[in-house]
């Protein structure tokens, strides 16, 4: 086929929410972006405009390959390290009229050529780690990602529930406080976040430009339904949290509100006290406050605090499963 793949930039942003939207409506999802939702995307500092988010173009229809021509595209996100990968995670899609024509080929092939480019570029003298999510029941997507060596490395399920009736909260165990998320108390959760995670798999550390990018600074954060546990007798250490976001993209399509529970975690020594399901009763009652109809969250399936079982105690139920794709590139440098 013959495709042109050029860069995309700020001006493509309509055009691209229109054709995550197609896609959306094909293969539900239920992820929906608004065009500022994207232009916080192109913003994001660990990636290059220029390279690492790329439109396909048929040049065949339509005027020569003009905007209106986007058939598909893949963008290329660089992680930090862990000390031992150089991580890249991948996204990408075809527009779903124009499947099956090869195009989703060309795609992953450029978009693997572009993250070979980065671990060249980053730590060419560490593995590396490539990673993109995607339905489980895309068998199409599968077969073409196994194609190029990239294979389910585990899964994770996208839960939710209605607001309507909302149980009481349990009390907190003695010694601890709820509290709402205060900008000095950000870098404290920023903290807890990489300690509560520390020992789950692929798990990266967030780097301060990673935190103020999609949490602080996010159009989507919302700090009044952003929940913290902090000790009483050192009330700037957080023990727990549950940062809630929230997506205008998502009621625009489906007329509800829908708080996203973005990060949930609980210290390592403080588990086992009950204080994770306390916290998340506590946030649903807010949000039903709040005016919200539902809420819902990810989790991935290797979890090793049992959080399936904590969210589905809370009411939460499974509603879509996605599975992670991986492909690990040796050194470039030997």
């Amino acid at each position: 086929m013959d495709l042109t793949l050029r860069p995309l930039g700020t001006d493509d942003i309509p055009l691209l929410a229109a054709h995550l939207a197609a896609v959306e409506a094909v293969d539900a999802t239920g992820e929906h972006y608004s065009e500022e939702d994207l232009v916080e995307e192109f913003a994001n500092p660990d990636i290059e405009v220029g390279k690492d988010i790329v439109g396909a173009f048929d040049p065949s229809t339509g005027s020569g390959g003009t905007r209106e021509d986007l058939v598909g595209y893949f963008a290329v996100y660089p992680r930090s390290t862990d000390d031992v990968f150089q991580k890249v995670h991948l996204e990408g899609s075809v527009n779903p009229v124009r499947r099956g024509q090869g195009i989703g080929t060309c795609l992953v092939e450029a978009m693997l050529a572009r993250a070979d480019e980065v671990h060249t570029e980053k730590h060419p003298d560490r593995p590396a780690r490539y990673s993109l999510s995607g339905l489980a029941a895309n068998s199409a997507q599968a077969e073409l990602l196994a194609g190029f060596g990239m294979v389910p490395e585990r899964w994770s399920f996208v839960m939710r529930t209605r607001l309507d009736e909302v149980p009481a909260a349990p009390d907190l165990p003695d010694g601890l406080s709820l509290v709402t998320w205060t900008p000095e108390l950000d870098s404290a959760m920023h903290e807890a976040h990489n300690a509560a995670f520390v020992d789950h798999p692929h798990f990266t550390p967030w780097t301060d430009v990673m935190w103020k990018q999609w949490v602080t600074d996010s159009r989507n954060f919302r700090p009044a339904l952003s929940l913290l546990v902090v000790e009483d007798t050192a009330p700037d250490r957080v023990v727990a949290y549950v940062q809630s976001n929230e997506f205008d993209a998502y009621f625009a399509a489906t007329g509800r509100r829908e708080a996203y529970v973005a990060k949930v975690g609980t210290r390592r020594e403080h588990r086992g006290r009950g204080i994770a399901g306390a916290l998340l009763a506590h946030s649903l009652a807010l949000y039903q406050q709040a005016g919200f109809d539902e809420a819902s969250l990810d989790v991935d399936s290797e979890n090793p605090t049992g959080a399936l079982g904590i969210y589905e105690r809370a009411g939460f139920e499974v509603e879509s499963r996605w599975a992670n794709y991986a492909l690990v590139r040796e050194p470039v440098l030997g």
